[in-house]
């Protein structure tokens, strides 16, 4: 019997990198042929698959005619390969790429790990992206979703089908690769002092305007903290921090600022609270299921995918959003906490993320959905 070929699409390598090198290992572990594409940036050649790499694919343009060329692309890309399925991740592959697949009868699985800048900006998504989005998926053999809430969305709107839809619990992460005790001599000699930190692209929405006023007000209260940032804009992207603001920041000297990095631990590691005060349409956000595998206190919103994570209270509190004040003051909550509490807080993230979003929970669900879509071939 021949060997079935899975190919994965997403709309940059290091996505596929970053966030994909556990099902690939997964999938050919299954004797699945794996194939990889996305537009390259020094990732592909990283991924332990043949990776094909799309010119014509870009996440920022939304020029009619290059998006024409990306969908030629993707179609060709289908007829050539004759994937047995294929899975969609991120935006323009979910909906570009999916058009292609009506159109070459090929098998496929949409990923949608939340809405993004789709989500937090009602008109353009009534207007522009649900529509595409129902246009793309009405032939979809699966939609997975990360959480409950655009799970509903989608079927509210008649996006989507009940048959169609299937919840898998976050992206899923390796516990043993974030890991708190790999790091014990680095932070052996790490002061009392709480740090937060908050770890992403600085957008907007992302919530980096919060934590910045946040922290500036726990200082003027006259509580001592350390507060961190890692991670770069967005240049491109409409909701990226404007240099302007970035320098005024880092000269007032309250938070420090640190680029982004391929290997996050080291930074997870001196931390004791990951903040992440979104608003973006988030799926399960990364980098809170990172922090928690380190054991750290997660504060973040009550918003779609962000409230999964957290059980208020247990390992972390949930504030509403475009509160910088309520963030401020959950802030001084986590600081008046005896250290034990703190500790028992992180221990239980790390018990919650092993739970329900570990590689060994997440991996064999997406087999088994590949199983059933291949079964009915």
């Amino acid at each position: 019997m021949p060997t079935k070929k899975i190919l994965l699409v997403a709309n940059t390598a290091w996505n596929l990198w970053n966030y994909r090198r556990a099902l690939i290992r997964a999938l050919q572990t299954a004797g699945y042929e794996v194939v990889t594409a996305a537009p390259d940036d020094r990732f592909g050649s990283f991924l332990e698959t043949r990776f094909i790499p799309l010119k014509h694919l870009s996440r920022r343009s939304f020029a009619f005619s290059q998006n024409l060329l990306a969908l030629l692309e993707l179609y060709r890309l289908l007829k050539r390969e004759r994937p047995d399925a294929v899975l969609f991740y991120t935006i323009k592959p979910n909906i570009l790429g999916n058009l292609a697949a009506q159109l070459s009868r090929t098998p496929a699985i949409s990923v949608v790990e939340g809405l993004g800048y789709n989500g937090t900006s009602a008109a353009h998504w009534r207007w522009l992206a649900a529509p595409l989005y129902r246009l793309a998926l009405l032939r979809t053999r699966r939609v997975v979703f990360l959480n409950r809430d655009d799970a509903q969305e989608f079927l509210q709107q008649k996006l989507v089908t009940q048959t169609q839809c299937r919840i898998l619990p976050g992206p899923g992460i390796d516990t043993e690769y974030f890991c708190q005790p790999a790091f014990a001599k680095v932070t052996a000699d790490k002061p009392d002092t709480v740090t937060f930190l908050f770890c992403g692209r600085l957008l907007y929405e992302k919530g980096i305007r919060e934590f910045v006023e946040a922290a500036r007000a726990v200082r003027q209260a006259g509580a001592t903290a350390v507060f961190r940032v890692l991670g770069n804009p967005d240049p491109g992207n409409p909701s990226s921090i404007e240099p302007v603001e970035l320098d005024t920041w880092r000269h007032e000297g309250i938070v420090q600022f640190y680029d982004s990095a391929d290997d996050v631990r080291p930074q997870l590691a001196e931390a004791d609270v990951l903040v992440l005060p979104s608003y973006y349409r988030e799926g399960v956000p990364r980098s809170v299921l990172e922090a928690m595998a380190m054991g750290k206190i997660i504060v973040t919103t009550d918003t779609p995918g962000c409230r999964d994570t957290v059980e208020e209270g247990q390992n972390g509190f949930l504030i509403p959003p475009r509160r910088a004040d309520l963030l401020a003051q959950t802030m001084l909550r986590v600081l008046g906490l005896p250290k034990n509490t703190r500790t028992e807080l992180g221990r239980h993230s790390r018990e919650k993320v092993i739970r329900e979003f570990s590689d060994a929970e997440v991996l064999p669900q997406y087999l088994a959905l590949l199983t059933e879509l291949l079964v009915q071939e």
